[in-house]
């Protein structure tokens, strides 16, 4: 039975490998947060989207982010529907517009002056929401009057939720101002805000005209589609595009005679959702942050482990160089290094995730942030941890090769 020398390198000294654990362990929460919150941009970039129930999304080709949306014509939603693959097709509409924080209920209303914030609105039909989630889809039939809306409960506290934290049942009948207008709040719903405000509510096609009046209604920011089933999403946006905007030869466009210019761009779901995540993950300064955290992290774990094995070697160059005089090869005393290092990143993993999956919770909750421990992430994560570790045992063989058995004498 050959015995197990790198477990028995690691426990011999149990404080220095409790150290070396400890560092491990430090690089490696420090890992699985830069990827908690390049997972939360990821996941917070599209969950609007994720929300609105559509195969496909027509959108002016100058769109540059969610809050930023540009507009196009209504009729071309229209002229989508016209074709039989489509089963449904209705405007969306979203821009962004300001909020006034409501009084505190032990506040005289007509003493108090709420400050203002960005607030992302969205104007919907309430007699047929576009929503995937139940209760949006009951909730918005609520919208029966321009000055009534739905907030969101993820919206910050600094919108004014009447317990000071978040919005909730208290709030309902709450009155204040968006926009240029007045409006009563008739229902909290969970959407979630996005990455470019803080705060979200939805009313009807008329409210949305109040609370942005600079957009008119023939002027909309999204065609949300639903296709016929059995009906390929691909197929089907070369279909529409084709029909509202043609970018090929006028010889291909006699099935359609009265094709328009090309003021809107038809994108399937698997497309809007690429799109806007490669905007906010790779594009802004947002997710290129995350990335270089996830470096920094590595960098600080291998200096580390390294610190930690090269003192091991050194404090143990002794029977190392008489491993050398039994006959042991250098490619015998590397392999024990290595697997010192693996048995490192491994048991140093355990309570990282323990402790980071605890950071999510506790991170998510007070920031609003939806972080999730996903199996790609914690795997994705043990992959590096080992890396790691092993890059500073590679790193840590040079001072091990240096072990002379002539020393010994």
């Amino acid at each position: 039975m050959k015995t197990p020398l790198a477990w028995k390198n690691l426990t011999h000294n149990k404080v220095r490998t409790a150290v070396a654990l400890a560092g491990v362990g430090f690089a490696v929460i420090l890992i699985f947060m830069q990827m908690g919150f390049k997972g939360a941009v990821r996941k917070t970039a599209t969950q609007i989207y994720d929300a609105l129930d559509f195969d496909l999304m027509l959108r002016s080709p100058s769109y540059l982010h969610l809050t930023e949306p540009r507009s196009f014509p209504r009729e071309r939603v229209y002229q989508a529907a016209s074709l039989p693959l489509i089963a449904s097709a209705q405007p969306f509409y979203l821009g962004l517009s300001e909020w006034q924080a409501p009084p505190p209920p032990d506040a005289p209303p007509d003493q108090f002056t709420g400050d203002w914030r960005g607030i992302i609105t969205i104007g919907v039909d309430p007699h047929d929401p576009p929503f995937r989630p139940a209760d949006l889809r009951e909730k918005s039939v609520l919208l029966t009057d321009p000055r009534f809306v739905l907030i969101d409960d993820k919206s910050k506290a600094d919108f004014g939720p009447q317990n000071g934290k978040r919005f909730g049942p208290a709030d309902i009948g709450v009155e204040t101002a968006l926009g240029g207008g007045r409006v009563r709040i008739v229902g909290v719903v969970s959407l979630g805000t996005g990455l470019a405000a803080n705060g979200a509510c939805i009313g009807n096609y008329a409210g949305f005209a109040q609370a942005c009046p600079w957009q008119p209604l023939d002027e909309i920011n999204f065609g949300l589609l639903k296709l016929q089933p059995g009906v390929d999403p691909n197929a089907a946006r070369d279909e529409v595009q084709r029909l509202i905007a043609p970018q090929v030869s006028p010889a291909s466009l006699a099935p359609y005679a009265s094709a328009t210019p090309a003021d809107v761009e038809v994108l399937t779901r698997a497309e809007v959702n690429a799109r806007e995540e490669y905007r906010w993950v790779v594009q802004t300064p947002l997710g290129k942050i995350f990335n270089l955290g996830v470096w920094v992290a590595l960098f600080v774990g291998v200096a580390i482990v390294y610190q930690v094995l090269s003192t091991d070697i050194a404090n143990m160059m002794g029977e190392y160089a008489t491993l050398k005089a039994m006959g042991y090869p250098n490619t015998y005393l590397a392999r024990v290094v290595l697997q010192q290092s693996v048995l490192l990143a491994l048991v140093g993993y355990v309570p990282s995730i323990i402790i980071s999956w605890g950071l999510y919770l506790f991170v998510g909750a007070r920031a609003g942030l939806p972080m999730v421990m996903t199996w790609q992430i914690a795997a994705t994560v043990l992959v590096l941890a080992v890396i790691m570790c092993v890059l500073s045992g590679m790193a840590a063989l040079r001072k091990l090769f240096q072990a002379d058995p002539a020393d010994l004498f």
